[in-house]
């Protein structure tokens, strides 16, 4: 089956140089580009959203993902809607439960009841018409966008845990999984979300689920791998399960939560050494094209139909310019 392809990334590029990774995107035939909701470790992500609408014809675009914090869901809910407008209806929004850089402002990782709630208060606000909604955190009172709605804005999640994948599959339109390359973390997330539609009175086949995988496309391996270790030393600390499922030994998951502190994960230098060959291995992809292809080549026989990549690479142009010219060429003919 024929693999799409969206491109996720951090706004951490310098205007120009991001409407530089916008052409290239749009130009390798990927549908969605993404723009993480990182707190202060990055540049605001709807201002970097509105210049995908604006260097952008075609892209599907949208944040991965907005949390609870910070802003209201409805405003949120809002700037995507205005960007919804000003693409021409191509705006989507993503929800999640926020991750490390949401820490450094006092909050913690939402639980699925505040996220629940948050998209329950969007969801409210679809119709264009006034709404109400009464959470414990999220409340509406006779709210109404003041956008009019080309179409109607998809709703997705971006999720690991298996209480927010059985949210994502009972609620979301879509959802961007994260659980490594490892086929019993794939299929296990899988199952998250099929048990979660099921839930909801569908099937999986119902939402369009987009594997999420970090990498880094170079042909210096070692270098590559290098950047990958930070999203390595992720999973233990943040999403243990799979790394358990991977087979991490007990003893390395403790040492790297041990040594894993607060803040974004690329601040996590410490828990670095403890990451394994294998460990970048089985939650990454890092080296030249040909490694990219065989390792996407393996996923797409597990079942997978949509890639989404997050760009590890220090140099995000270069690394998609690569994907478009060595890597989803080869794999679009297969």
């Amino acid at each position: 089956m024929a693999l799409t392809f969206d491109i996720t990334t951090m706004a951490v590029e310098a205007p120009a140089r991001f409407a530089d990774l916008v052409s290239v995107v749009e130009d390798s035939g990927c549908e969605h580009l993404w723009v993480c909701d990182s707190s202060l470790h990055a540049r605001d992500v709807f201002v970097y959203l509105g210049i995908v609408a604006r260097e952008s014809q075609r892209l599907l675009f949208g944040p991965n993902c907005t949390h609870p914090y910070t802003r209201h869901p409805a405003i949120n809910y809002n700037a995507m809607a205005t960007l919804h407008e000003i693409s021409g209806g191509r705006a989507k929004i993503t929800v999640g439960a926020g991750d490390r850089p949401v820490m450094e402002l006092g909050y913690r990782i939402a639980p699925v009841a505040r996220v629940r709630e948050m998209i329950g208060a969007m969801r409210a606000l679809e119709s264009g018409d006034k709404a109400s909604f009464a959470g414990k955190a999220v409340q509406l009172n006779d709210a109404q966008l003041a956008v009019d709605l080309p179409a109607r804005m998809p709703l997705y999640m971006a999720a690991s845990g298996p209480r927010m994948l059985h949210l994502a599959g009972e609620l979301c339109d879509g959802v961007l999984f994260l659980c490594g390359t490892h086929p019993a973390c794939i299929a296990f997330a899988l199952e998250q979300i099929r048990a979660g539609a099921e839930r909801g009175g569908r099937t999986i086949e119902d939402l369009d689920v987009g594997w999420t995988i970090y990498g880094s496309l170079r042909d210096d391996v070692d270098l590559a791998r290098e950047e990958c270790k930070s999203l390595a030393a992720w999973f233990p600390q943040t999403a243990r399960h799979y790394a358990e499922l991977a087979g991490v030994s007990p003893q390395t998951i403790e040492n790297i939560r041990a040594a894993y502190s607060g803040g974004h994960f690329d601040a996590a230098g410490e828990a670095f050494s403890y990451v394994t060959t294998k460990m970048v291995d089985d939650f990454t992809i890092a080296g030249p094209a040909e490694v990219w292809i065989e390792r996407l080549q393996q996923i797409a026989n597990l079942g997978v139909t949509r890639v989404n990549i997050f760009l590890l690479r220090k140099e995000k142009v270069e690394m998609a310019e690569r994907l478009s010219n060595e890597v989803f060429p080869a794999l679009r003919k297969m």
